[in-house]
């Protein structure tokens, strides 16, 4: 067979060889009818059967600290139990099989969710549809869970959250796998499905390119792509006890972005400072209300437990967008504004925070912050809840994330009330370029436009002005070219994916603040744009 060249978005970065894991292989023919009472008890016994094993699956990631995993599979379960569902199987398999049924119901309610106007309640039907393939698949009696043999790459339509946990139980969609530094490249499109389950394959997660049958010419290349990235990963750990350093002494503090204990870990393997931004709103983003004081507190222990002696900056929720929860469908308001218009669910997390922090060095961090008012409002919503759960000391530092252009023009006023502030790129880049960060576009790279680096450098100002530290949280710090930019720009931070944090200190250690400021000044005014995107570099679209 040809090899074959297919195209998709890069979601995240590195290079893998392996052979085809087919999990949506067309189905073969179908078992004989065999009357409405076997089928329908075949099928509802196979639905209780999913949802008692994701309901297991989910408790052993609880158990080990993966409590947005956990809640991801718990969710899934209780839509293998929705009775809506059942009952609509039950009536199909009046006519036809259970796995036909099974299948037929499933997709049904995937299409509804996904032609609704909300990116979020879309993106529920991979998981829905998920749901009707791994029930059918419990009804073949030599049914197994998806099993891997050797470097394997696994294709799919669509992959749902179990789906990935069958192969790394750890894993968890495109933000986990960057973490991780697990190659994957998604909207490749319906050609990939043409592959055979065992053929050669090769995924190229930087440029978001996939090669099926691959020819050895292309494996060889890929095996020594993926060698050489695993050998200049070793050679940046050799580093990880050094200080993150310019060549002319300009220290930074180097942290982690996480949501899951798995993160952590990562993140402190690699000698991260702390974490500069734990994502709080993964974890429920299948809520039905605003989550409890005690659900927070669940959520939030395991992860704090790991981060004794450093820095913990935990945001609140981030809740709207691409990341909006069932109960808020239909809200339009997001960020911060979304949570001062509901003050009691920002105690409620305030609350868990200060009991949860342990020995942590503790920063709070409000997303989409645009007024000084916003500010002072959450101080006082602080001040009661350190007074409510017997905080023993001065409240923790409050930072600012700088995300809109609007911030950025209030950002002097906003550094008079924070603490420090954080600037997080992905929506800036979305509300200065008019880009939806879900498509190409909307990469990495886009934070290297002059418009975009602009904004950063006035927040810098602001805040260095104001005497505060600024950090710099979004995806972009985790592309080498960029941390070099915002070395120049006098970024005191950088909080980056785990996979990357020993590439960003070295990038750090060979650079002179003074070369890295001439760069800026080349970068700002526009000069050798096309160099400069391609020398940047992409990253997929992504949640921060």
């Amino acid at each position: 067979m040809t090899e074959v060249e297919i195209g998709g978005l890069a979601a995240s970065p590195g290079v893998a060889v392996g052979r085809v894991l087919l999990l949506d292989a067309p189905v073969g023919d179908e078992a004989p009818y065999r009357g409405a009472e076997v089928e329908t008890a075949a099928a509802l016994a196979a639905l209780a059967a999913l949802a008692e094993e994701l309901g297991a699956r989910a408790e052993r990631m609880r158990t080990d600290g993966l409590a947005a995993e956990a809640e991801i599979l718990d969710a899934n379960r209780l839509m293998a139990l929705d009775p809506t569902l059942r009952t609509e199987v039950e009536a199909l398999t009046g006519t036809v099989t259970a796995g036909v049924a099974l299948r037929a119901a499933t997709e049904r309610h995937a299409a509804l969710i996904a032609a609704l106007d909300d990116p979020m309640l879309a993106a529920r039907a991979t998981d829905v549809r998920e749901l009707g393939r791994r029930a059918a698949r419990l009804l073949s009696e030599d049914a197994a869970v998806v099993t891997v043999e050797g470097p394997s790459v696994l294709l799919a339509d669509d992959i749902g959250p179990a789906d990935v946990a069958d192969l790394r139980e750890s894993s968890h969609a495109a933000i986990m796998a960057r973490s991780l530094g697990l190659p994957m490249v998604v909207g490749a499109g319906r050609r990939l499905l043409g592959a055979r389950d065992g053929e050669a394959v090769v995924v190229d997660g930087d440029a978001g390119r996939v090669y099926l049958a691959a020819e050895p010419e292309r494996l060889a290349w890929g095996r020594g792509r993926a060698e050489q990235l695993a050998r200049e990963r070793r050679r940046h750990a050799r580093e990880r006890a050094l200080p993150t350093v310019t060549l002319d002494g300009r220290w930074m503090t180097l942290l982690a972005n996480a949501s899951t204990t798995v993160e952590v870990r990562a993140a402190l393997e690699t000698e991260a400072e702390g974490v500069g931004l734990l994502r709080t709103e993964l974890a429920f983003l299948e809520a039905r209300s605003w989550p409890t004081e005690e659900e927070h507190a669940a959520a939030l222990a395991p992860l704090m437990a790991l981060l004794s002696g450093l820095v913990a900056t935990v945001r609140v929720l981030d809740f709207g967008d691409d990341k909006t929860p069932p109960f808020l469908t239909g809200t339009e308001t997001r960020g911060l504004a979304l949570l001062l218009s509901n003050p009691e669910a920002l105690a409620a997390q305030l609350r868990a925070i200060l009991r949860t922090a342990g020995g942590t060095d503790l920063r709070l961090l409000l997303p989409l912050t645009e007024s000084a008012e916003q500010m002072r409002a959450v101080r006082r919503l602080l001040r009661e809840a350190a007074s409510n759960v017997g905080w023993p000391s001065t409240l923790p530092p409050l930072g600012a994330m700088i995300e809109t252009p609007l911030a950025v023009r209030r950002a002097h006023e906003i550094a008079l009330e924070a603490d420090f502030l954080s600037i997080g790129t992905n929506d800036l880049v979305q509300y200065t370029l008019g880009l939806d960060r879900a498509q190409p576009l909307a990469t990495a790279r886009s934070a290297a436009d002059p418009r975009v680096l602009s904004l950063i450098a006035d927040t810098v100002a602001a805040a260095h002005e104001a005497g505060l530290t600024v950090e710099v949280c979004g995806e972009s710090a985790s592309v080498p070219e960029l941390a070099t930019l915002y070395v120049g720009l006098g970024v005191d931070e950088l909080s980056v994916a785990p996979a990357r944090l020993d590439e960003v200190r070295t990038t750090v250690r060979r650079i002179s603040s003074t070369d890295a400021a001439e760069a800026v000044v080349t970068a700002l005014s526009g000069e050798r744009g096309d160099e400069q995107g391609k020398a940047v570099g992409g990253l997929g679209g992504v949640r921060a």
